[in-house]
């Protein structure tokens, strides 16, 4: 079995980010280690994030329950975070996307850092 254990991020703020993914995202912060500061994803996965000028707009697409979907929605709502459909829009819809589990609903959105994030929920909502 295979599984992914963590990825490094490039931000340029970590406050900044690690405000945004608590906040937003809901995701803790466990500190510090070396020069990354770490948030759970989840039981089995975290983000390193790294101080230093993003290279490339990463994305990342995260799978959640219903329940905590729409909290992140709320939260992302509450916030003023513009948010769309698909990869390249932000047009405040959800539509169905395809991923590693097969369709999903999701939506997709910024951080700080213009990673371009995806949350998504197989279950219906």
């Amino acid at each position: 079995m295979v599984r992914l254990d963590h990825l490094i991020l490039r931000v340029r703020s970590i406050p900044v980010s690690v405000s945004f993914y608590r906040e937003v995202l809901g995701f803790p912060h466990e500190g510090r280690q070396g020069p990354f500061d770490v948030l759970r994803i989840g039981a089995d996965s975290v983000i390193d994030l790294l101080q230093a000028e993003p290279r490339d707009p990463a994305h990342l697409a995260f799978h959640m329950d219903p329940l905590r979907f729409e909290q992140t929605l709320e939260r992302l709502r509450a916030a003023g975070i513009a948010f769309g459909g698909d990869p390249f829009s932000r047009d405040g819809r959800i539509r169905p996307q395809f991923g590693a589990g097969g369709w999903a609903d999701a939506l997709y959105f910024h951080d700080p850092d213009h990673h371009n994030l995806e949350i998504r929920t197989h279950d219906p909502r």
